[in-house]
């Protein structure tokens, strides 16, 4: 069974956690100022027109991601690798295409950071397990069909989607290198990195949700979605996704 290095992870770890979480909150940011002004400037508290037919859509998403516990599997009684994913905010991006006032076809993309508790359990149970506690990289794409019930500017929606997600352990998986090149203006440089256990994986699922289009330019989309993770023998994870979104119409 892999054994995880358990030492001190990059280091620009602390530094890539602020960027994500200023980028969080830049993102929540720009959703509520730009909502306010062109709301009221535009008029946009009034139905907008039900023709959706043709209409390039882009969004920005705020995104709740729900807690999930996941284990490999074994005989009753017998202790067993185990990982538990704490929920998380993030923020993600989609475009798509209107078909008709009806269909549309959309690319998703999301990212997350949650932090994660973990136990490997050798082979040998003699080793003893390892239990440690960290947060990953996670990122999702999926290609996503919705269908929206109305022609109306309000209208409740399903959609299917399938894609990839891509996880980023943190954690390294093999010892440091260290490698060396010239720098014509710097000299000599070295630089050791850090390899981590990574993956990408094949997710699907599908989701609920409301539609509102505010008014020529905008809409304003809510919705509640299952994603699942296929990982092969293990048990596969089944992600409950919340979704807030400002869109533009094109």
């Amino acid at each position: 069974m892999r054994r995880f290095d358990l030492s001190p992870i990059r280091n620009h770890a602390f530094f890539f956690e602020v960027i994500i979480l200023k980028i969080k909150r830049i993102a929540v940011a720009v959703m509520l100022l730009t909502l306010a002004p062109l709301a009221w400037s535009q008029g946009a508290f009034r139905s907008g027109p039900n023709e959706r037919a043709g209409e390039w859509n882009l969004s920005l998403e705020v995104i709740y991601l729900g807690s999930e516990n996941l284990s490999g599997g074994s005989e009753p009684g017998q202790q067993v690798s185990s990982l538990g994913i704490n929920d998380d905010w993030g923020f993600g991006f989609a475009f798509g295409y209107n078909f008709t006032n009806h269909l549309a076809l959309s690319f998703d993309m999301n990212f997350l950071r949650p932090r994660y508790n973990a136990t490997l359990v050798p082979e040998d149970p003699a080793d003893g397990a390892e239990t440690f506690s960290h947060h990953m990289d996670m990122f999702n794409g999926q290609v996503k069909g919705t269908y929206n019930l109305i022609d109306g500017p309000i209208t409740p929606f399903i959609d299917l989607s399938a894609g990839f997600t891509y996880i980023d352990s943190n954690v390294a998986d093999r010892p440091p290198t260290t490698g060396c090149w010239w720098d014509p203006w710097w000299g000599y440089i070295c630089q050791t990195f850090t390899s981590t256990y990574s993956d990408t994986r094949f997710n699907y699922g599908g989701g609920l949700g409301v539609r509102w289009d505010i008014n020529r330019d905008m809409f304003l989309r809510a919705s509640y979605s299952i994603m699942k993770v296929d990982f092969g023998k293990t048990s596969d994870p089944e992600f409950g996704m919340g979704r807030l979104e400002i869109g533009w119409r094109y």
